[in-house]
């Protein structure tokens, strides 16, 4: 990916399951940073909050969902928010790489990163979300919005 052609978004893909889990491969970009991890989910849990973000309004709520846990193995959090009454939504997202020691934080890659997105891509991200828990296969991309500069 070029300088000229990076996107901001945020994919969610099952690179592997069994009977009781699956696993996701997260990856987000805000043009600036790029980072991606991969944890561990329940179908049950991926459905609970992709119901959640159905008909996401940005009305000054707020609405969080983690994978994994942080400082230690792996861990992805994302969190949607309003921005101002600019009608748009701000995800902030948090990666941590699966390195296999909980003794020495600074060998971790983190990254933080916030991408803005349009309430309508909520919607679509919110049904991948949810076909994905249903049939613990597929991708979710949640596209941001690449032009805004002042909000």
């Amino acid at each position: 990916m070029t300088v000229e052609n990076r996107k901001s978004f945020l994919e969610i893909k099952v690179i592997w399951k069994d009977d009781e889990m699956f696993e996701l491969r997260v990856t987000a970009s805000n043009i600036n940073f790029f980072g991606t991890t991969d944890v561990y989910d329940k179908s049950e849990c991926l459905a609970n909050f992709a119901k959640t973000l159905k008909g996401f309004q940005n009305d000054n709520e707020t609405i969080f969902y983690e994978l994994g846990k942080k400082d230690c193995y792996a861990y992805f959090s994302m969190k949607y928010y309003s921005i101002g009454k600019s009608g748009y939504i701000g995800v902030e997202i948090n990666l941590e790489s699966d390195v296999p020691t909980v003794y020495r934080q600074e060998e971790k890659n983190k990254i933080k990163l916030e991408i803005i997105v349009e309430p309508n891509a909520i919607d679509n991200f919110q049904k991948e979300l949810f076909y994905i828990a249903s049939r613990e296969e597929g991708v979710a991309t949640l596209l941001a919005t690449n032009d805004i500069l002042y909000i």
